[in-house]
């Protein structure tokens, strides 16, 4: 039987996935790739500060603890720009080639696509902007397909991190609505960021449990987990993203009790162990801080396992 997953991002350099080991957490995210660069058809790949230190001090061997965990390389993220995502669209092959070199050469298990390029979606409704864009859906169903023949499962994994409000058709198309349609098996998990999306996400603990669980409400909210659900797509790939601390988002914090008791046990209640999991971001309590979130790893796992307090 499966067991619900517990994703933890980092992006601090004071807090590599080496820092998971001795944890609950199933699978560790370390952040980012962020960077791009194309010349004579060869794509070059830059990578964060964080991700080169943990390359250079083997914390992503470290980090699997003889396979109790895998572990993931991050793309994207909010600096990567709608430029660098239309680089990446036009050199499709380059780019892909360059990943699953990168994955394989680091001794990663999979590689997780964080596209957060709302500018692009807005830019294709502008007939003076048509040039500055790229079709965002083709290219993500392209960019997993080919990422999906070079990094073959089960031996790797290939998660994408979507906002809701991509998942909603009346927010430029519902972009990863469409993605799951076209290309949903080669996708193993989606780590849903239910934060910095106020209005669809919700403040307080009763609010998260309508708009993020879909627990509450009827009918569900629509980009909600049971909303999701009821548009077919399979609850064992939808995660809960939400921010460990207020320090690491913008807005959508929720203290851990409240989102455990409001929006984890009620979908563990629901879905049981097909749930498909929960997504932290991140493992330090900020982006520059040496404490680390081990207590909200646990917590959580309590939860998934229906044995929180």
């Amino acid at each position: 039987m499966r067991t619900p997953e517990n994703v933890i991002y980092t992006d601090n350099g004071n807090a590599p996935v080496s820092k998971l080991v001795g944890t609950a957490c199933t699978i560790g995210i370390q952040s980012f790739i962020s960077q791009v660069d194309f010349a004579n058809g060869v794509c070059t790949l830059h990578a964060d500060w964080p991700l080169q230190s943990a390359i250079q001090n083997n914390d992503i061997e470290k980090a699997k603890e003889g396979g109790k965990r895998k572990i993931l390389v991050a793309v994207g993220g909010a600096t990567f720009d709608t430029p660098s995502w239309k680089g990446c669209a036009d050199n499709l092959n380059a780019f892909v080639a360059a990943l699953v070199d990168f994955v394989k050469e680091h001794k990663f298990d999979g590689i997780d696509i964080d596209w957060e390029d709302t500018t692009d979606l807005v830019y294709m409704g502008d007939s003076a902007k048509k040039e500055e864009c790229y079709d965002a859906v083709a290219f993500l169903v392209n960019l997993t397909k080919k990422l999906r023949a070079g990094l073959p499962a089960p031996q790797y994994i290939i998660t994408h991190a979507p906002q809701p409000p991509y998942f909603d058709p009346a927010f430029y198309g519902g972009t990863y609505m469409q993605v799951m349609k076209l290309v949903g098996d080669a996708i193993d998990y989606l780590n849903i960021q239910y934060y910095n999306n106020e209005s669809f996400v919700g403040t307080t603990g009763p609010e998260q449990a309508v708009k993020v669980a879909g627990t509450a409400g009827s009918p569900p909210y629509l980009t909600s987990i049971v909303g999701l659900v009821g548009q077919g797509l399979p609850v064992e790939k939808l995660l809960v993203g939400k921010p460990t601390s207020p320090e690491n988002a913008g807005s959508g914090f929720l203290p851990i009790g409240e989102f455990c008791e409001d929006v984890v046990a009620p979908l563990v209640r629901k879905y049981g162990a097909d749930f498909g999991g929960v997504m932290g971001w991140q493992l330090a309590q900020s982006p520059n801080s040496t404490d680390l979130e081990y207590d909200w790893i646990s917590t959580v796992a309590d939860a998934l396992t229906g044995n929180a307090g």
